[in-house]
């Protein structure tokens, strides 16, 4: 490992990496269909060993409907789907009905949908109509789903019309979020899915404009959420990216968010990555990261990485937010553990106060 060693024995990576598994097929004895026809005396069929056919279910003939139709308008194959009892289905056939359609079918297929009765089946039909409409005219739906709100209170259908618009124009859906009149929390809803998926099919385009253009999506801010969708990707695409943001809250909670996913894609590598960087609050908070990772395969090592932390007090944080599992299992071992470990003096003695009396008290305990 390149800069700092991984501290402690080495980390059982195995599952981490991925090995490869060998999988052996079992091949049963194939013999050859009988010489003789199946056909008995007289042309009867001789039906010793042949199992009945299981009858179709109700879904799979009305999909065989749907699918020999479609050609057909969309809103004949919407039609189609409503018997569908197979929820997964039911979707999937909605989904592939709108998938195709035109903005005119899409007015038709609302106008029909909204005279439905109530219940789950037009829930998800009014939804997945209103991300097509989205994905044709997002700001007339848009426009449609917020006078709904306004006027239900529900903003799912917003919601959904914006989620369509921001699947072919991410930007203009996200200006137009940002200028409705509904309230702020409603907003930072609506532009983090935005952003989520936009960051899902383009990370870098998603950085660019987040980079451009101050966005409020709420808890972990917006750099943070395009670096756990980029680094569940590409984690070495997105480290370089974060590295550099504006030095902050926003570039640290990205890197909590980073090495947190690298952790879970290959652990070796991310502590090969957090080791390289230098000391400072950044390096800190990467450790941080990475030590709770650790402990989830090694708890020595873990209070190893801790006690590189510049600071006691984040030592102490840092080694109770993932002792308190072992000290749960068997506190005396997880004392021990404590005492033999590198953290500084002032670190071990708010451990081991906050291990005794957290364990003392069950209910509660742990973070």
């Amino acid at each position: 490992m390149g800069g700092m060693k991984l501290p402690g024995k080495m980390i059982p990576w195995v599952g981490l990496a991925g090995g490869a598994l060998a999988i052996g097929f079992g091949l049963g004895r194939v013999t050859a269909p009988p010489s003789t026809s199946p056909m008995g005396k007289e042309g009867e069929t001789k039906r010793e060993g042949m199992e009945p056919q299981e009858p179709r279910s109700a879904d799979e003939n009305i999909q065989e409907s749907a699918d020999a139709a479609r050609r057909g308008s969309a809103l004949d194959l919407l039609r189609q789907t409503m018997g569908m009892n197979n929820p997964k289905t039911r979707d999937r056939e909605m989904e592939n009905a709108l998938s195709h359609a035109s903005l005119e079918e899409v007015k038709k297929a609302l106008e029909w949908a909204s005279a439905l009765p109530e219940g789950a089946a037009k829930r998800a039909l009014m939804g997945k109509i209103m991300e097509r409409w989205g994905q044709l005219d997002g700001t007339n739906a848009a426009a449609y789903g917020e006078k709904v709100f306004a006027e239900t209170g529900n903003p799912q259908l917003l919601k959904d019309a914006i989620r369509g618009w921001g699947q072919t124009d991410p930007g203009g859906s996200i200006q137009y979020t940002q200028s409705m009149s509904v309230s702020d929390g409603v907003k930072r809803d609506i532009s983090r899915d935005l952003f989520r998926d936009w960051a899902d099919r383009s990370p870098q385009a998603a950085a660019a404009y987040a980079a451009a253009n101050a966005i409020d999506v709420g808890r972990g801010g917006v750099m943070g959420l395009i670096a756990d969708r980029w680094s569940k990707q590409d984690p070495q695409a997105a480290a370089n990216w974060v590295m550099t943001l504006p030095q902050g809250k926003e570039q640290q909670r990205a890197l909590d968010q980073l090495v947190q996913n690298w952790s879970d894609l290959n652990l070796q590598a991310a502590a090969d990555f957090v080791s390289q960087q230098p000391a400072g609050s950044n390096k800190d908070v990467m450790v941080g990261t990475l030590a709770r990772e650790v402990a989830k395969q090694d708890t020595a090592a873990a209070l190893q990485w801790t006690s590189t932390l510049s600071d006691p007090n984040m030592q102490s944080r840092t080694a109770l937010s993932f002792m308190w599992r072992s000290a749960r299992q068997d506190l005396a071992s997880a004392q021990q553990m404590v005492n033999s470990s590198a953290l500084s003096p002032a670190a071990k003695n708010a451990v081991l106060s906050g291990l005794t009396n957290g364990f003392g008290n069950r209910r509660g305990f742990g973070p």
